[in-house]
């Protein structure tokens, strides 16, 4: 059997040795390809791109197991022409893929960005990288069909656009499923105020988070607090209003956190407290500045109480609802040691 295999290998065609060797190579060096040549923004991606090619360089490492049996069995010829043209097309498909990512992965290192997203730094995709590998996309597309229909010996379909006809029947009736979301994605690129690093809070949709993926049909969010993935449609995405917390290259966050004091706590004395919760909240999170001097101001003078309001800055944006529980966690601390009481009193006072 091994050297009827032997044999089987040495008689094919400088095309079909290529194609073997070639899959067998890319079988064994498709995760260090998809992590160290051409990666993604996540490892999951990478892993699931390595198993797409894994499963192709199999697909089409079988047709010449299938032919060799069918050879070392039967003694059947009769299929040799058809499996050929079978493994031109996969190789054709093969190759397109393997191209589409290099193009892909060269574009956003060409027109991408370069942020710093949760401490890493990335590039990301713009509005030129997308319309770049749109454009990409679209010649491999074409190429590949050429090939195809020069490899199956069809042109006859070409004169009768039946081939041109269909595809454009397809991508006319998918439209609703791809076309919105993609349209969005390019506008919102193309604005340059949603992109990856950048904090939104989105309302309607309960979502405070950092954008770590726009593609041309969703964006990836990952939750400041729970720290998740969210995924939404780029269309729904510009049906909503969305908060901008954050510029797209700035690192820091003014914040405020606000406390109802009763009236018989005079300023001086609020002061001092503030100042001792910004001491303590500044050692519990390392994104608070001690040297950045947080500012005080009287919001309200309301019926039961005072509303005070603590102007702060916080030097990572991806850190801002824990350097806020670090102040309101001080504040609670400390509010017996200087006397200050953080429940809003019920006072009533007689009318004469």
């Amino acid at each position: 059997m091994i050297d009827s295999l032997q044999a089987y290998f040495a008689a094919l065609s400088v095309f079909g040795k290529t194609a073997v060797v070639l899959n067998v190579s890319l079988f064994f060096v498709a995760g260090f390809l998809f992590a160290r040549i051409v990666p993604s923004s996540t490892e999951a991606l990478n892993t699931k791109r390595s198993r797409l090619l894994r499963i192709m360089n199999v697909l089409l490492i079988s047709i010449y197991v299938i032919d060799w049996l069918l050879n070392y069995l039967i003694n059947d010829n009769g299929h040799t022409e058809f499996l050929k043209q079978l493994s031109q097309t996969g190789l054709v498909l093969l190759l397109g893929y393997l191209f589409t990512q290099f193009s892909h992965t060269w574009t956003i290192r060409k027109y991408g960005k370069q942020r710093t997203i949760d401490g890493n730094e990335t590039k990301t995709r713009t509005y030129q990288s997308e319309m770049g590998y749109i454009i990409i996309l679209l010649i491999t597309i074409a190429v590949s069909l050429l090939l195809l229909i020069n490899i199956w010996q069809v042109t006859s379909w070409l004169q009768a656009t039946g081939v041109i006809g269909g595809i454009l029947v397809i991508l006319f009736g998918t439209k609703e499923a791809w076309a919105h979301d993609a349209v969005s994605g390019l506008i919102m690129l193309h604005q340059g105020q949603i992109s990856p690093g950048v904090v939104c809070r989105i309302p309607e949709m309960d979502i405070l988070a950092v954008i770590r993926r726009m593609s041309l049909t969703e964006t990836t969010f990952h939750h400041l607090i729970q720290k998740h993935s969210i995924v939404v449609a780029n269309s729904k995405l510009r049906a909503v209003p969305i908060e901008i917390l954050n510029k797209t290259d700035t690192h820091h966050w003014n914040d405020f956190v606000e406390f109802k004091i009763g009236y018989v706590t005079p300023s001086e004395h609020v002061e001092s407290f503030v100042q001792a919760v910004w001491q303590q909240a500044c050692e519990q999170e390392k994104q608070l500045d001690v040297e950045k001097t947080p500012r005080l101001v009287l919001v309200n003078p309301g019926d039961h109480a005072v509303l005070w309001r603590l102007n702060y800055r916080v030097e990572s944006v991806y850190r801002i609802m824990q350097a806020r529980f670090a102040i309101n966690r001080a504040a609670y601390d400390l509010q017996v040691e200087y006397g200050v009481s953080l429940a809003t009193p019920l006072t009533h006072q007689p009318i004469n």
